[in-house]
């Protein structure tokens, strides 16, 4: 072979072995590839995924805030309904609610704790100021000390003309020359009245209490006003099944009014020149709240039912006759702050009438009158 051709023969060989080559490059890189090809599978479908998780929970806190929103609105709309319902209600209430006072009735207020129930009568009903007398057991220093607003209440007291009185016993009001003699009131009130004692034993502070309404049974006897009955219109009603007897008696009359204060019947506009005891049967109203211990003193039985002698005396125990009972509504009497007879104590007291709204029972006032000796 010549020079020629063995050149041409290594060229030959050299282009086989390159064509080799670079067939088994492209080998490799399709192998390549293809391995890698899996795994970019596999990361586009993990950013996939996550998307969709985060486009998931995108939509579900959309969902949850138009969930929300409904749920604020429909809040909204009970809210304004439940005020309404309340607003109704708290309006049917002052609309039932009875006020026992006539605008010439003379009035015997016992056991005041710091006068905001007579400053509510004369100031915020109107009653002509000295038609009312306003009693306290406690002394005057004992009052202000216990009750921080008794002061200004009975200093407003007695510039609108009403005697304010201390140191006088329900039970004994024959010993005070203030409530003068004869049968001269025509309405006497006892709101909430309570010993005070704080005994413990629920049997002893009963009886302790039942005496003491007793007592003021008979001394309140002695003042009340003679005259003919009041004759009342009454409104027949059924009565409610949960409603005891004693509750559903003559409930049925009640002066109505509006729950706008303007609209609220005052008793301003009957001013005499004198001190004058209207000819009518006078009655005694005592209010308490119809739950334990309370009920247990059974003030109803006491006055319909007593017995024959007053405790811690020789006299008989008078009789009365119930009138009738009816809810103490205290939003009628404008400024009345309900205190309890230990005074107002800081952490424990409650302010206005916390104390009787909201409870177990109601407030409630029984109002009696005389038995006449024929009954």
């Amino acid at each position: 072979m010549g020079k020629g051709g063995r050149l041409k023969g290594a060229l030959g060989s050299y282009q086989a072995a390159a064509a080799k080559k670079a067939a088994e490059a492209k080998k490799a890189a399709n192998a390549k590839a293809k391995a890698n090809a899996p795994q970019m599978n596999e990361k586009a479908k993990r950013a996939a995924k996550r998307q969709r998780r985060e486009r998931e929970v995108a939509e579900a806190a959309a969902r949850a805030e138009a969930r929300n929103a409904k749920d604020k609105a429909a809040a909204a709309r009970a809210g304004a309904a439940a005020s309404t319902a309340t607003a109704e209600s708290s309006n049917a209430v002052l609309r039932k609610a009875i006020i026992p006072i006539k605008s010439d009735d003379t009035v015997l207020l016992l056991g005041e704790a710091n006068f905001s129930f007579a400053l509510a009568l004369v100031k915020g009903r109107g009653h002509a100021g000295h038609l009312v007398c306003a009693t306290s057991y406690d002394s005057e220093a004992q009052c202000y000390e216990k009750y921080p607003d008794g002061k200004e209440n009975v200093d407003a007291l007695r510039e609108a003309g009403a005697r304010v009185v201390f140191n006088v016993d329900a039970g004994a009001l024959e010993k005070s020359k203030a409530i003068g003699k004869g049968r001269r009131w025509s309405r006497v009130i006892f709101n909430f009245p309570h010993c005070g004692s704080g005994m413990t034993d629920q049997n002893r502070n009963i009886r302790e209490n039942q005496v003491m309404l007793l007592r003021s049974l008979r001394s309140v006897s002695n003042v009340l006003s003679d005259g003919p009955p009041e004759v009342e219109e009454k409104k027949k009603r059924k009565r409610k099944p949960q409603e005891s007897d004693s509750e559903s008696e003559a409930e049925d009359d009640f002066e109505g009014f509006d729950d706008d204060e303007d609209n609220m019947p005052k008793t301003k506009g009957y001013a005499p020149s004198s001190f004058t005891t209207p000819n009518r049967q006078g009655s005694f109203l005592i209010t308490l709240l119809s739950q334990p211990p309370y009920s247990l003193w059974d003030v109803k039985g006491l006055a319909t039912r007593p017995p024959p002698v007053c405790p811690g005396t020789r006299e008989a125990q008078p009789r009365y006759t119930l009138k009738r009972s009816f809810e103490f509504v205290p939003a009628v009497w404008p400024g009345y702050a309900h205190r309890r007879t230990i005074g107002w104590r800081e952490g424990l007291s409650k302010d206005d009438n916390e104390e009787i709204v909201g409870r177990i029972g109601k407030a409630r006032t029984w109002e009696f009158v005389l038995r006449e000796e024929a009954e």
